[in-house]
């Protein structure tokens, strides 16, 4: 595609593409002003491990012997199973469900870096006081799974993982990306309608070139048929007989042919005097003058 027949059919369609630009800028400068806008707040928590009683402690305390201790994720090989955990909870559809049911935003993610007792959450509203609260929602419901999944079997809390906020959700800040991916769709959207605009005005123009083009053949068409069904002007006039109309019995019959042939003359003369024709009922004599 060649860039400047590009630039010149668009300024030839001026008219048409000039209107279509003026509302794409007018559209665009509305969502990157106007437009609604988003939000994010996060927050960090980390998974800290129960303060289990050393061999000392038990033997200085025997009290401590007495607790129950059956946490199911003390017994776990990994010890980051507790944070998988609790992250696969937090991101469950009930979650979403909950969140709705209060009036918060559904749009929130839950991250946890690998290897690691962290878990990061992240919630994004219209305004930064939904965004705030769905992030400190999120973080008592991380609270409340991290309990309950250690204590189905009653184990004291002295053998409970616990969390601790690591960063607080204190403000949510704007989201540019989401303005710039509006002002995107809004821009493409606008290249697209000129391109339209230009593809339709080139048809009717098209269009109308052609009709221009046909309609002069066709009237030369016209003339020409009638010009060949027009009569002669010099020709014989209406309801005068020809040379070749006279028939046999009109030859035969002198009186009847010298009047008609009188007639024929007559009418393809120009300029001259009517022919004058005498018979005494056997041969024709004509005086004729010119």
């Amino acid at each position: 595609m060649d860039p400047v027949a590009v630039i010149k059919t668009l300024w030839h369609h001026k008219f048409v593409v000039l209107p279509v630009l003026l509302v794409t800028v007018l559209a665009a400068v509305y969502v990157y002003s106007f437009a609604p806008r988003s939000y994010e707040a996060k927050a960090t928590y980390a998974i800290v491990n129960p303060k289990i009683p050393t061999a000392a402690e038990l033997e200085k305390n025997p009290a401590l012997n007495l607790l129950n201790s059956d946490n199911p994720y003390l017994r776990s090989a990994d010890s980051s199973l507790i944070a998988q955990v609790v992250g696969t909870r937090l991101n469950d559809d009930t979650t979403g469900d909950a969140l709705l049911r209060e009036g918060l935003s559904t749009d929130f993610t839950v991250q946890r870096p690998p290897a690691s007792f962290l878990i990061e959450i992240a919630a994004a509203s219209e305004t930064k006081d939904k965004a705030v609260a769905t992030v400190k929602a999120l973080g008592s419901r991380l609270e409340a799974d991290l309990l309950a999944i250690q204590s189905i079997n009653g184990a004291d809390e002295r053998f409970l993982y616990t969390s601790l906020m690591v960063a607080a959700p204190d403000n949510a800040t704007e989201q540019f990306s989401s303005r710039l991916r509006s002002l995107i769709v809004v821009l493409v959207a606008g290249i697209v309608l000129t391109f339209g605009a230009v593809s339709i005005a080139r048809g009717l123009e098209t269009s109308r070139v052609r009709a221009r083009s046909a309609s002069p053949a066709g009237e030369r068409k016209k003339s020409r048929r009638k010009g060949h069904h027009a009569p002669d002007p010099n020709g014989p006039a209406t309801g005068v007989p020809g040379l070749d109309e006279l028939t046999i019995q009109e030859i035969l019959a002198p009186s009847q042919a010298s009047h008609k042939t009188e007639r024929l003359f007559a009418a393809n003369s120009h300029g001259s005097e009517p022919l004058r024709s005498t018979s005494n009922g056997k041969s024709p004599v004509k005086e004729t003058s010119a």
